[in-house]
């Protein structure tokens, strides 16, 4: 976001609410506008501490009092607690915790560690993000994403040495996100494309599928995946014959090729299994149709992992050749801290980049989607700070790498979490199971946890995003999508993340070399003109209405931006309409000018809607001015014309505001004044008019001619 250009738009509002004050104040009228001025508390919260603060003790003492709140949001919500927030936390983490402990175990064994360090990943980092985190419904701790992407950077290590370089990466990573949130690379969660990350999960999600086979299967392991791996790949001449390490196709190819050696059992276990958990979504489904309003908290993953531990035991399936667990070494972990060298710490050091992007990337699509839910704040910058202290303290406790898990999201979100402190209490239960329960898993078969993680692998398909995709005929992004897709699943998850990240890094570049420009628009006092009021000053705002025009193109890695851009305004519209009480208009209309956008892309439209729907749930209608063909074409095929409604969409800001003024306190689908026989841009024969400006580039060389001033919108008529 321009943050220039937003502090000039807050101090326009500044300005215009005083001027309008004392206009009031002189005529008796005590009617005061919203844009009323407000301390902004969020000004330069992202910056840690400025060079003057760590110089000077008093202002620094100052300065850790201001922020500690940012950073630390326990000390600011705790105060607002209350007994009904204290029910939904309860609620939301007894149902996060029967789902996150059979998962810590199953992604702990996916990560290639031993089980209880699954458990321990789930306790300390939930305990430091229900301090320092910002997202009051985020669940943290192992994640199936990062679980099969430490997996790979650990083969052909021993079992030891695979926990010891998982401590200590997690260490590392705590440290790299740590230090991108107090150098504010929050921005890195608009780099990556929406469909670059989709293709990259997709990809994911199939490789972690077909790595459980051999589980599911009651199979060795294939000769290749053996602890001898890393010798062949650094070209060791040893006597032994050593073959590179399995790709997923080659691992599946191993699979199919050794039915033969399967074990009945256990295909009829894991089976049972996966029908279990997928029939359990389904009723779970029909229920809540039907109105059982708690058919959502009931503990699937749990009951399939104490039915299959039940069966085991008291079927004796393990002498049928079903492999269970065995003995956990629970209890508390003893703190130590990583042992790494400089050349560890060199080699680890990419591997911890790539983890914190790819984590942070998916953490922040969730947590922005919950805070526009729930309509509060988030910061990019606090969040890499909060879950980079997480890592940090963790990794002393036993952890490896963690950041947020988007299923158990979903369910925390869906159950009734309310604030941070339900991930708290989640941490406690899993503390609990490592003191005491770990011996009840002794008997639970590794084809129920293979199983499990099979199943959730599938909730990561996204293929409704691809049919999306086909649907608005959005072919570059389809593209990116499955570049993305096939170096992922065919070469490495580490080669697919470095080509991934490039190509976006590349786009970037390429759709960047204009900077991003916004014009928030007021008018002309005595006048229809509308004019950029960063130019203007003198131009007033218009009650209850929100007028910008976006002079640049919207793409994935800008909309972001403006929706936080639209958030942000908003923000300083509610606090001005708090401070004037009844006198004040809240926002009910957003008048979005998009004559100088050439092109939306999917990313975009796909993020407009959903602005647009949760715009409307909150009775505040949104139109377009200025639309061209090509963009109304795109948002036909999307499905967001017909959401919008052709009635709010205009020619000009004039014919918008007239229209939107007239019907402020009528129903959005009850729209019915006439509109002012004065004539839009559009309206006027080219030979009538001489364009002050050449016009917008529209897309091919095709210029559009909008016969305004683009500082003033001025409306024209006929001579």
């Amino acid at each position: 976001m321009d943050e220039s250009h937003l502090k000039t738009t807050r101090e326009w509002m500044h300005h215009s609410s005083i001027q309008r004050n004392g206009l009031a104040s002189s005529s008796g009228d005590q009617k005061q506008h919203y844009f009323v001025p407000q301390p902004d508390e969020d000004e330069n919260e992202d910056t840690f501490l400025t060079r003057e603060e760590l110089t000077n003790p008093v202002e620094l003492a100052k300065a850790v009092k201001t922020r500690l709140p940012l950073y630390v949001p326990i000390v600011k919500w705790i105060r607002q607690y209350s007994r009904q927030d204290l029910i939904g936390d309860i609620l939301s983490s007894i149902t996060v915790a029967t789902m996150l402990v059979p998962q810590a175990l199953a992604y702990a064994i996916l990560a290639g560690v031993p089980p209880i360090y699954g458990l321990y990943s789930g306790w300390l980092p939930l305990v430091i993000y229900a301090f320092m985190g910002s997202c009051k419904q985020l669940a943290v701790g192992p994640e199936a994403l990062l679980s099969v992407l430490l997996g790979t950077l650990l083969v052909g290590s021993n079992e030891e040495d695979k926990a010891e370089y998982a401590h200590s990466l997690a260490f590392l990573v705590g440290v790299v996100s740590f230090l991108f949130g107090i150098l504010q690379f929050g921005f890195m969660g608009s780099i990556i494309s929406r469909w670059v990350l989709s293709g990259f999960i997709n990809a994911v999600a199939l490789i972690i599928a077909i790595s459980q086979l051999e589980a599911l299967l009651g199979l060795e392991p294939g000769k290749k995946t053996q602890a001898h791996d890393l010798e062949a790949l650094l070209g060791s001449s040893s006597g032994q014959e050593t073959q590179p390490h399995d790709g997923p196709y080659q691992k599946f190819w191993y699979a199919i090729t050794h039915l033969g050696s399967a074990n009945k059992a256990t295909i009829i276990f894991s089976v049972g299994c996966i029908v279990f958990l997928f029939g359990m979504r389904i009723v779970k489904m029909i229920l809540a149709k039907r109105g059982f309003k708690y058919a959502k908290y009931i503990p699937d993953i749990m009951l399939v992992v104490v039915i299959s531990i039940l069966i085991t035991k008291f079927g004796e399936l393990e002498s049928h050749g079903v492999a269970a667990i065995g003995d956990i070494d629970g209890g508390f972990p003893i703190p130590r801290f990583p042992k790494f060298d400089l050349e560890e710490l060199r080699a680890m050091l990419p591997e911890a980049f790539l983890i914190v992007i790819i984590g942070f990337v998916e953490a922040t699509a969730v947590s922005k989607g919950l805070a526009t839910k729930h309509n509060y704040s988030i910061s990019s910058n606090r969040e890499l700070v909060a879950f980079g202290t997480a890592n940090i303290l963790g990794s002393i406790f036993k952890t490896y790498p963690v950041f947020a898990s988007i299923p158990r999201t979903s369910i925390q979100d869906s159950s009734g979490s309310r604030t941070c402190l339900s991930g708290f209490l989640t941490s406690c239960l899993l503390l609990f199971t490592c003191l005491f329960l770990t011996g009840l898993f002794y008997h639970l078969p590794k084809c129920t946890m293979a199983s499990i993680i099979f199943v959730a692998a599938f909730g990561l398909l996204e293929l409704h995003e691809v049919v999306f995709l086909w649907k608005t005929r959005s072919w570059g992004d389809l593209v990116q999508f499955m570049v993305a897709l096939l170096a992922t699943f065919i070469l490495e998850v580490e080669i697919g993340i470095l080509i991934s990240v490039g190509m976006c890094i590349f786009l970037v570049l390429k759709h960047s070399s204009s900077p991003h420009v916004y014009s928030v628009l007021g008018r002309v006092p005595g006048t229809n003109r509308f004019k950029d009021v960063s130019k203007f000053p003198e131009a007033e705002p218009i009650e209850g209405i929100l007028l910008i025009r976006i002079d640049e193109v919207l793409y994935f890695a800008n909309i972001s931006q403006f929706k936080q851009l639209l958030a942000e305004i908003e923000r300083m519209m509610d606090k001005s309409a708090m401070e004037a009480g009844n006198g004040g208009t809240p926002l009910q209309s957003i008048i979005i000018n998009i004559v100088n956008i050439p092109v939306v892309d999917a990313s975009a439209l796909l993020t407009l809607q959903e602005m647009v729907e949760a715009y409307h749930k909150r009775n505040i209608k949104v139109s377009f001015v200025q639309m061209s063909e090509k963009i109304k074409d795109s948002f036909k095929k999307s499905g967001l014309y017909d959401l919008i409604t052709p009635q709010l969409i205009f020619d000009s800001n004039y014919e918008a505001v007239t229209y939107l003024e007239h019907n402020s306190n009528q129903n959005a689908n009850d729209l019915s004044v006439d509109i002012p026989t004065t004539r839009g841009a559009f309206d006027q024969d080219e030979e009538d008019y001489t364009p002050s400006s050449p016009g917008a580039i529209i897309a091919d060389g095709i210029r559009m001619d909008d016969f305004s001033d683009p500082d003033s919108d001025e409306f024209i008529t006929k001579k």
